[in-house]
């Protein structure tokens, strides 16, 4: 099994292919990234490091991707300080489309993993670019699930790994988590007022929290560990469910935008997109970040015609 990971000497690539080597989810990893000997350095470190398990490591370029059956798209311009992902987009665009046209050149069959920010739209751009089926592509986006449980989780005392909670919608300000989803140790739990907005004001925060330290990096380990599930997912088959984003086709009554909802995992990508009862403030929710990000999917649109 070989799978191969674009913006692999960056801060969320290279944590995410040590992640998936170490695992032993594939036979062979390709490294690929503008940073030559960058990607290099990562590729001859990691390939001593995970010597013994049987895993090759290699850097490479996009001629390599041949054969892949998980490519994962972490390349992006720089963000330096954001405030917002969007920021991102009209710096993102350009390199995602050409990305996406490698891949179709390439491996035309890969799941493909979309992680450049804004994912949506990136996600929504890959899939246009390269004419994948949607079941192919999906936007990483459970970085947001898993702060969203560790929130609750103070909120309720207990533990993380007690936990089970989802965000659906946007990866960004207009995300929606699920107050309905969350389960602590497989019991519905219920929340007032004060939790919630408790709760949806410090998610809102995290992404200012992350900027202001000024690290020059993004939150490369927890999307590592959240990138190498679904790589698992995808590999062994298991048919899990997470939170991805995935262009809609009349789900939640949305087509035409790529955004988070459940979805089944498998060999080959998507084996079903899953429509969970919502309640009514949560319909809305969805249904104001899906407006908020087909705003921005007819700019995609006209720039990939």
């Amino acid at each position: 099994m070989k799978v191969s990971i674009i913006g692999a000497a960056g801060s969320v690539g290279s944590p995410t292919a040590f992640h998936i080597a170490a695992s032993g989810l594939a036979d062979q990893i390709v490294m690929v990234d503008i940073r030559q000997n960058v990607v290099r350095h990562h590729a001859m470190d990691m390939s001593t490091a995970v010597s013994a398990s049987g895993v090759s490591v290699r850097s490479g370029s996009f001629e390599d991707l041949a054969g892949s059956a998980v490519v994962i798209n972490a390349a992006g311009v720089h963000q330096g300080l954001i405030a917002d992902r969007m920021e991102m987009f009209p710096k993102n665009l350009p390199v995602v489309r050409d990305l996406a046209l490698e891949i179709k050149r390439h491996c035309p069959a890969a799941f493909v993993i979309t992680v450049t920010n804004p994912v949506d739209h990136m996600n929504y751009a890959t899939w246009r670019a390269g004419g994948f089926d949607r079941h192919q592509v999906i936007g990483y986006s459970l970085n947001d699930s898993l702060r969203f449980r560790e929130l609750v989780a103070r909120a309720k005392g207990v533990k993380v790994d007690q936990v089970r909670a989802t965000v659906m919608g946007e990866h960004g300000s207009t995300q929606v988590p699920l107050f309905s989803s969350v389960r602590v140790d497989c019991r519905p739990v219920s929340f007032n007022e004060e939790e919630k907005q408790s709760i949806l004001a410090d998610a809102a925060g995290i992404l200012k929290s992350y900027e202001e330290l000024q690290a020059g990096r993004t939150a490369g380990w927890s999307c590592a560990v959240g990138l190498a599930a679904l790589t698992r997912a995808v590999v062994k088959d298991t048919e899990e469910t997470f939170p991805c984003s995935v262009v809609l086709a009349g789900e939640y009554g949305q087509r035409g935008v790529s955004m988070a909802v459940p979805v089944v995992l498998g060999r080959g990508g998507v084996q079903e997109v899953l429509q969970w009862e919502l309640t009514p403030e949560e319909q809305l929710g969805l249904a104001r970040t899906a407006a908020a990000l087909k705003a921005t999917t007819q700019i995609i649109d006209e720039s990939l015609s």
